[in-house]
């Protein structure tokens, strides 16, 4: 810093000129050359996709395209494009065709696979819920890759499920008698607009079959709606549990959802099967999930870990007639307390009475015999004994007002019952009382967790893009794709640092 002397008069730099400052011209054109190369570099992850898709088999994808060499017909986009561009988007956590279409126009990544061409959205967003059978060979054929390399044994996975908002509101649950009459309109609607077609040959073709088609669909849409909710009412009358699927929104009230199911690999946590189901609790999944591993993979896993949801009587049965070994956390239906439901003290619950084997019979605090009465038969091999002590004996006896309260008095009757399990729940009961069955139990939560994480931060599913069950299985087998794939070049980097590591200078 320096001072300079001022005098009365003296003229500085700046009163009399000004600083020269580049302009911004925002409104010019400029012409500018790209190297489409340059844009990403060498280890980009839209590089590694497009080698990866291009050594997959995509016969299914060319055997759909109609337009071919030779005869006349507009060129179709490649499959191995879309298919890159989709999996890419997911590794971004982009699910919407429109975004894509937008990052396509700016994004490094999106601009090196559309070589700067446009993509419509329309086209990334048809691919992704059409083609479905291509789809399923498409992830099975990378399963095959991982499992070639090491990456999936298929010795241990785990299987869990998490809520997915549905594409609907809450007000789209209609009752069946409403469904119909929608379905009529639908189908009335339909049969105009086919009478109309010859008038709207004058305007715009691809408006009119465009129109004609979101009417069929809707009419589509709502036979579905009504063959699910003649299903939900046939079950119903066999289950009462819930067969809407909602999920929390945090905010005190559900929204429909789809309960998407996961079996991972517990060796890297790679994903081996994925589904979206209606069913809005995790009861009666194992068994279809097994069923989905030996289609996806041509194999059931050695061992399966599943949390309380999935440990019945009907799935461990299941489990075992599959050869697999199950290990899950049982639930108990009922813990003892002080009291339980009808008011009764310790003394004269259920688990105070003596029960003997020998001559199947209960000996209550009084002394008193109760015999067998009935036996209820349950599904899945389990039968409820019930046993129950003489109407004399019960009103004279002195401990009535203890062991019959007010809540029980109607019946003037003690009854107690015992549930007899099938062999296969006892055997399973004792395996998880060990120390090793324990220890297996207790690497469910990372592995089986770490899936639905990513999926949901990572890939951004935490709502459903499409429409319907089928499309929303497909959207997720999409995100579980994407992070196979994003989980291999992982295991991929992680492997040759290691091996550059263990290299001697």
């Amino acid at each position: 810093m320096f001072w300079v002397r001022y005098t009365p008069g003296m003229t500085t730099k700046s009163s009399t000129t000004r600083p020269r400052v580049a302009a911004v011209n925002r409104g010019q054109m400029v012409l500018r050359s790209c190297d489409i190369e340059s844009l990403i570099d060498a280890e980009h992850s839209a590089r590694s996709i497009w080698e990866l898709v291009g050594r997959l088999d995509l016969g299914l994808y060319h055997a759909e395209i109609a337009s071919v060499e030779g005869r006349a017909g507009r060129e179709h986009t490649d499959p191995q494009l879309l298919i890159s561009l989709w999996v890419y988007a997911y590794s971004r956590g982009t699910s919407s065709a429109r975004e894509m279409a937008r990052q396509c126009e700016y994004e490094p990544g999106f601009q090196w696979l559309c070589a700067l061409e446009p993509i419509s959205h329309r086209t990334l967003s048809g691919f992704r819920s059409d083609h479905k059978a291509a789809l399923d060979h498409l992830f099975v054929q990378v399963l095959g890759m991982l499992s070639a390399e090491g990456l999936i044994t298929m010795e241990r996975v785990t299987l869990d499920g998490t809520k997915i908002k549905a594409n609907a509101g809450g007000n789209t649950f209609r009752r069946k008698e409403k469904i119909a009459a929608h379905l009529q309109l639908a189908r009335e609607q339909v049969r105009l607009m086919e009478e109309q077609s010859a008038q709207e040959e004058r305007m715009v073709k691809r408006q009119a079959s465009a129109k004609r088609r979101a009417v069929r669909q809707r009419a589509s849409r709502l036979e579905a709606a009504l063959r699910e909710v003649e299903r939900l009412q046939r079950e119903k009358k066999q289950d009462r549990s819930t067969f809407v699927p909602r999920a929390s929104t945090g905010e005190g009230g559900t929204v429909p959802s789809y309960n998407v199911q996961l079996v991972t690999d517990t060796k890297h946590g790679l994903i081996v099967n994925v589904e979206a189901t209606t069913d809005a609790i995790d009861y009666r999944q194992l068994e279809p999930a097994l069923h989905r591993c030996l289609q996806t993979t041509g194999r059931r896993p050695q061992q399966i870990v599943a949390d309380g949801d999935y440990t019945n009587h009907a799935s461990v049965p299941a489990a075992a007639n599959c050869g697999v070994d199950f290990y899950g956390s049982w639930q108990a239906s009922w813990r003892p307390g002080e009291h339980d439901a009808q008011g009764r003290s310790a003394p004269f619950q259920a688990s105070a009475f003596h029960y003997n084997a020998e001559q199947d019979c209960f000996t209550c605090p009084a002394g008193e015999t109760l015999t067998h009465h009935a036996v209820l038969n349950r599904e899945h091999g389990v039968h409820t004994h019930v046993y129950r002590a003489p109407k004399k004996a019960c009103r004279a006896c002195a401990y009535c007002n203890e062991c019959a309260p007010p809540k029980a008095r109607p019946l003037w009757v003690r009854s107690i019952t015992r549930i007899e399990q099938p062999a296969a729940t006892t055997a399973f009961k004792a395996k998880m009382a060990t120390e090793e069955a324990q220890r297996i139990y207790g690497q469910r939560s990372r592995i089986a967790a770490f899936p639905h994480a990513w999926i949901k931060e990572r890939c951004g599913l935490r709502q459903f893009r499409c429409r319907g069950r089928l499309k929303a299985t497909m959207e997720a087998t999409w995100a579980s794709l994407s992070y196979n794939i994003m989980r291999w070049f992982s295991l991929r980097r992680r492997q040759n640092l290691t091996e550059a590591a263990l290299t001697p200078a």
